[in-house]
């Protein structure tokens, strides 16, 4: 037997078998058997790390036969890589000491240097710089004494790494370009190229430096996979993705950031999997995933902690306290900053320093203290242009220039902000573009100088739009836009100075409005194929689990009284868990989802004009400086009212009413005694809304149906009952609703169906005990019905029956979430159907009908996004939704359905249908709490 072969046999040995493997080729155990393990723990260091803890398992079994110090040291040098492999950097270096100390005591200078390229590992890893630097160049001056060039480069790259980790990026570009200068020469083999490009590339990054930093990706990751190395292949591919992140090319840096965390997690890697979710972590935050971002961080930081990497550690602080900032805990991110500025201060990283005390310029900015914002801004620049790294500086110089104007001082601020306009643009740096041109729209809107004003806000826009587009989820695209209407609202501001540009002024209020609903409306959705599905079925595996686990937890709350308060609070507890890891999976299988087509609508105003016909008049509310406006848009023409009312009035008002109408949700008989007097009161608030909202509007509207798109607060208000002092709204006239008018038209564009197959699902509990009584009712209705009660009316059988149904009817208990609206949900016989699951299902239906509780309800997100159910039955592709706005009565709901779809099978207008049902109901029970809950949504 051959050395290699036994070698070989030995790493995958267990003990005993090793043992008896060395006492039967007992003459092969010597020096050169130790290092063909060595040889092996280093080959399979990028490709099977795990292999490398078992060569040093091997190796420790040959020392316990032999007294050699030359395989002791060689032994120490392998448990040093398998201590790397396994996060334990303190391990690997006291390891490597050993070796070093003992090989030099045998007289061998170069096998001693080439244990420190692993050695600088280990101390950059525990942010060691200076140490780890030393000792690479004494090593570097035997590996050129020896005339060993490749041992030489291959350390010039890990100081280059070094200087890297420091942040200072142009020495790191020296030393690397150096190393690959080497390498190129030395004609090394693809690992090695792979290694050293995709070290460049990283540095190219940073210095802007784009088109060569592409090229040398495309070679690295090349080079990796054909060398069969899935670890570089993993950094590879996390650097990409941050490259990536710092072009806005935010598809692409979730894939493959994406793509590294689930490589790393398959190589069993701790601290690299732990720094991939560093960088999703970093991604989530740039695309205002706040609270997402935030929970990664607070899981890393103690991993980074433990593991002893204070560099990350560092970096992850910073980040938490930036996203605290944005969520308004000022506290919080004041605290995670020093934590974060001191431990960058005892590695002495100045550049780490200067981007912890940039995000404290951005705290003292958001809480007023402008002057101290630019004065901390400007004093980072110095660190930063040391760095080369032209993101943050050129974030300080647009804090500067933003700081300027917001003190008046225009002509320094507009001098500032061009400047670093024209650095953003010339180092494509669309992020800090947008930012840049919403400042100097404002500079020049506050010298009235409206058309330069409008030009920097419309490039704002087009940069914000370009950067959201191929965002791959419509979480994502939700998130994004939080922190980007400003730009929109200047220009519907500017528009609305104008009596000639309504037009234009609506078109803006538009775009800003509901858009990634519009998107997912439009949208599908095919997951990447080869060897990432096998990875997207462990995660669906994973998410059916937490999907089971999840409605138990939510059946066991369902029944607070058996259940003692400690009970309570650990179901929650264990409930929020599971959401999260639910979110966090379908997030992931976004990241590597592809769009076959997306929604590239925009509202067409002609079009929408002639859908609404003579018949119909849409109200779209928007605002401004707490001013509430409309428009109104018929087939005649588009007008807007200004100055209807102050927000703050209009929600005194709303507040006061569902004060009102909550006093009846408990069913109290003693409250229900006094119906006379609450419907009076009811009515004083509805009066005075309509006062607020509608009378303004009675000449353009006329005797018209309404679609009525609400802004904020005016979601949660049902203007079928505003009272003019005579009449309820209803009894004049039809009124649906429309997050906005392109989600309408779009809506309105699906083909018309038939509604004679009905899918009527009904779920009966102590809230809803009339709900079998409702069903049988509708049932004769339909000519075909498919009837599903109780446990035949599951999730299973919604998902199977929904997509060929004509109308979909859901009589079951439902909750709005508005701690986490994505899972608001409906209870069917098995459990509970969330908005989250709305994405397994494509329906072909004329209208769904969510007969409970609430369902209505929606979370408010920036740009007028519904987050709740509403969302999820839309993006399936339901064009009429009839839904709750409050907890309706049990009895009243039954006769109003029955009243419903008695019209809506002769009239085939659910608007219509729904008017005839309230009215009806309004004769025998006048207080609105009880005719008025639902609303219809959509098509009318």
């Amino acid at each position: 037997m051959q050395r290699a072969e036994l070698a070989a046999r030995l790493v995958e040995a267990s003990n005993a078998e090793g043992a008896a493997l060395l006492k039967e080729h007992s003459a092969l155990a010597d020096v050169s058997l130790a290092y063909a393990i060595k040889d092996i723990c280093y080959e399979a260091f990028t490709i099977e790390p795990a292999r490398s803890v078992k060569a040093a398992a091997a190796l420790s079994l040959l020392v316990n036969q032999t007294s050699s110090e030359e395989i002791q040291a060689v032994a120490e040098w392998v448990a040093a890589i398998a201590a790397l492999v396994q996060g334990q950097m303190e391990r690997a270096i006291a390891h490597l000491d050993l070796a070093e100390t003992k090989l030099l005591a045998l007289g061998d200078a170069l096998a001693a240097a080439t244990t420190q390229l692993s050695k600088l590992i280990a101390l950059a890893m525990l942010g060691r710089y200076e140490e780890a630097i030393d000792c690479g160049l004494r090593a570097r001056e035997v590996f050129l004494q020896h005339d060993d060039l490749l041992s030489a480069g291959r350390i010039e790259n890990n100081i280059g790494n070094l200087y890297f980790r420091r942040e200072r990026y142009t020495d790191a570009e020296a030393f690397q370009s150096s190393a690959r200068e080497r390498f190129l020469k030395l004609n090394v083999d693809q690992k090695q190229l792979a290694i050293i490009n995709n070290c460049l590339a990283n540095t190219h990054a940073v210095l802007h430096k784009f088109a060569s930093a592409e090229s040398l990706y495309e070679q690295a990751e090349q080079q990796a996979e054909a060398a069969a190395l899935p670890v570089t292949l993993a950094e590879i591919e996390s650097n990409i993705g941050n490259f990536a992140l710092l072009q806005g090319r935010y598809d692409r840096a979730l894939d493959y950031l994406e793509r590294s965390r689930r490589r790393y997690a398959s190589l069993d890697m701790p601290h690299q999997s732990t720094i991939a979710e560093q960088e999703i972590a970093d991604a989530y935050l740039e695309l205002n995933l706040v609270i997402e971002a935030a929970t990664i961080y607070e899981r890393i930081i103690p991993k980074f902690a433990e593991l002893g990497l204070r560099a990350e550690q560092a970096r992850s602080l910073a980040y938490l306290g930036r996203a605290a900032m944005v969520l308004g805990r000022m506290a919080e991110a004041q605290t995670h900053f020093k934590l974060a500025r001191d431990l960058y201060e005892v590695e002495g990283n100045e550049v780490g320093a200067a981007m912890v005390a940039l995000s404290q310029a951005q705290l003292d900015y958001h809480e007023g203290r402008i002057a101290e914002a630019g004065k901390t801004a400007t004093e980072v620049e110095a660190p930063l242009v040391v760095s080369g790294s032209w993101r943050r500086l050129l974030l300080a110089r647009w804090l500067r220039g933003e700081s300027a104007r917001a003190q008046g001082n225009l002509s320094e601020a507009e001098t500032m902000l061009r400047q670093t306009l024209a650095e953003a643009i010339h180092n494509q740096q669309p992020q800090i573009a947008e930012r840049v041109h919403t400042s100097l729209g404002l500079l020049a809107a506050s010298r009235n100088d409206n058309a330069s004003a409008e030009l920097e806000f419309k490039r704002a826009i087009e940069l914000t739009e370009e950067l959201r587009a191929p965002l791959p989820g419509e979480e994502f695209r939700t998130a994004f836009f939080a922190d980007k209407l400003t730009p929109y609202n200047e220009l519907v501001r500017s528009c609305l100075a104008d009596h000639n540009r309504v037009g234009e002024a609506f078109t803006y209020v538009e775009r800003a409005r509901a858009r990634a609903l519009v998107d997912a409306m439009g949208e599908r959705v095919s997951m990447q194929t080869g060897v990432v599905n096998s990875i997207s079925d462990q995660l669906n595996e994973q998410f059916q689990v937490q999907r089971q686990e999840l409605n138990y937890l939510y059946n066991q709350l369902e029944r607070p009284a058996r259940l003692s308060t400690r009970e309570v609070e650990r179901l929650r507890s264990e409930v929020k868990e599971r959401e999260q890891a639910i979110s966090e999976i379908v997030r992931r299988l976004q990241h590597r989802s592809g769009r076959i087509s997306t929604s590239t609508s925009s509202l067409n105003l002609e079009e929408l004009q002639r859908a609404l016909g003579a018949a119909t008049a849409l109200i779209e509310f928007s605002a401004l400086d707490d001013e509430v406006f409309a428009f109104v848009v018929t087939d005649n023409g588009l007008s807007v009212t200004r100055r209807l009312a102050t927000e703050a009035e209009v929600n005194e008002e709303l507040i006061q009413l569902r004060f009102q109408l909550d006093a009846l949700r408990s069913g109290s008989a003693s409250m229900r005694r006094h119906l006379p007097d609450l419907t009076r009161r009811t009515r004083r608030h509805l009066e005075k809304l309509y006062d607020f909202l509608i009378r303004p509007l009675e000449a353009l509207i006329v005797s018209r149906r309404l679609v009525i798109v609400p802004q904020r607060t005016l979601h949660y208000l049902p203007f079928q009952a505003l009272h003019d002092g005579q009449n309820y709204l209803i009894e004049t006239r039809e009124v649906s609703y429309a997050p906005s008018a392109l989600v309408l038209q779009q809506c309105l564009a699906k083909a018309k169906g038939s509604i004679n197959k009905g899918l009527l699902l009904g779920v009966a509990d102590e809230y809803t005990p009339r709900v079998h009584d409702e069903i049988s009712a509708l049932a004769p209705l339909f000519p075909q019905a498919l009837t599903l009660l109780d446990d035949e009316a599951s999730t299973s059988a919604f998902l199977r029956d929904a997509p060929t149904a004509d109308v979909i009817h859901l009589a079951c208990h439902g909750q709005f979430r508005p701690d986490n609206p994505l899972f608001s949900s409906l209870r069917l016989g098995d459990g509970w159907l969330t908005v989250r699951d709305m994405q397994q299902v494509k329906l072909n239906c004329e209208l769904v009908t969510l007969s409970a509780c609430e369902t209505g309800v929606n979370a408010i997100a920036p740009g007028e996004e519904l987050i709740g159910l509403a969302r999820g039955f839309f993006a399936a592709g339901a064009p009429s939704l009839l839904m709750s706005l409050w907890t309706v009565d049990d009895d009243a709901t039954a006769q109003t359905m029955v009243e419903f779809y008695g019209q809506l099978r002769a009239t085939r207008s659910p608007a219509k249908a729904l008017r005839h049902a309230q009215l009806e109901i309004m004769k025998t029970h006048p207080h609105p709490f009880f005719w008025a809950p639902f609303v219809l949504m959509g098509r009318w």
